[in-house]
This record gives structure tokens, sequence and C-alpha cells, in this order.
């Protein structure tokens, strides 16, 4: 019986792991920051209540920047996942992809204060 013993890891390969174990660790807390943009989203009706005036109503915009936030964090959480799955499965580092899923989390935001307003 012959068994094989991998060679050990190089420097190269020891650090990408570590950037790819704090990448991941990013991403959580950037599931944490979409859930938190979606948490917000809640509050989006109190936004239209300083207005009782039929002329100045908006609460017809309130479902659709929440649906806008809803999905939008769903899109920026999942392509940033698939993305970070992929490069580091080919040995990329991959740190630097929830620092984007969260300026594409800041613009998904703006987006739907912009529907909301």
């Amino acid at each position: 019986m012959v068994t094989r013993v991998p060679p050990p890891m190089d420097a190269q390969t020891r650090s990408t792991v570590i950037w790819n174990i704090i990448g991941y660790l990013f991403y959580a807390l950037l599931v944490a920051a979409g859930a938190l943009c979606v948490w917000v989203s809640f509050f989006f009706a109190m936004a239209t209540d300083a207005c009782h005036d039929s002329a100045c109503n908006a609460s017809y915009r309130v479902f659709p920047a929440m649906v806008t936030m809803w999905i939008g964090v769903a899109t920026v959480l999942v392509t940033t996942l698939i993305v970070m799955v992929v490069k580091s499965t080919r040995g990329k580092v991959v740190a630097g992809w929830p620092i984007g899923g969260l300026l594409g989390l800041v613009v998904v935001f703006v987006l739907s204060m912009l529907v909301l307003h």
C-alpha cells in the first residue's frame, strides 16, 4: 500500500488561503450590511407620513422602493458570492470583492431612495 503525502504549502498558496478566509469573513459582514438595508426598507412607509395632503401623497412609491431594495440586495449578495467562489476555486485572492459588494449595496440604497422620493 502506497500512501502519498501531499506536498507542503508554499508561502504564496498559504497567503492566498489566509486572504481568502479574510475575504469570506468580510462577506459575512456584507451579508449583515445587506440585512440592515432590508431592515431599513421596512421603515420606508414612515418617509411618506409627514405629508397628510392628498396633493403630496407619495405612499404609492413605498412598495416599489422596498422591492427595489430587496431585489438589489439579493442581486449584490448572490453576485458577490458567485464571483468569490469562482475566483477562490481558481486560486485567486477574493478579499476585495466584499468591498465591491458594499459599494453595490450603497448604489442599491441610493436607487431605492430615488424611487421613494
